[in-house]
């Protein structure tokens, strides 16, 4: 089995486009990492996140607005703590998830 990653590339660059007002405009390699990780995870703190990535708090945060405005990641405020953040796969994230396994296989 190989796995496609044009496929996965194409998939992403696709979904930003749809949901970009400037079309063309290319999906991050954060973006991707960030959705994968989460995908796997399905819930998680922000600050782990940022932690687990490597990732400045900035760039966490731009890059999970952007995958918020994609409907692929919920953010909330954690009930214990209302400084700190929560991250969670929506529906339309597993499904996109789906997608990319099944797209990848092809």
């Amino acid at each position: 089995n190989t796995l496609n990653l044009g496929a996965i590339l194409s998939a992403f660059r696709d979904a930003g486009n749809r949901q970009s007002e400037s079309p063309g405009k290319r999906m991050s390699l954060e973006c991707m990492e960030t959705f994968f990780y989460i995908a796997e995870k399905e819930q998680i703190e922000m600050r782990q996140v940022t932690k687990t990535l490597g990732y400045s708090q900035a760039k966490t945060h731009r890059t999970l607005r952007h995958l918020r405005d994609l409907g692929w990641v919920k953010i909330s405020t954690a009930e214990e703590d209302e400084r700190q953040r929560n991250v969670e796969i929506t529906e339309d994230g597993k499904q996109f998830n789906k997608y990319l396994h099944f797209k990848a296989q092809t």
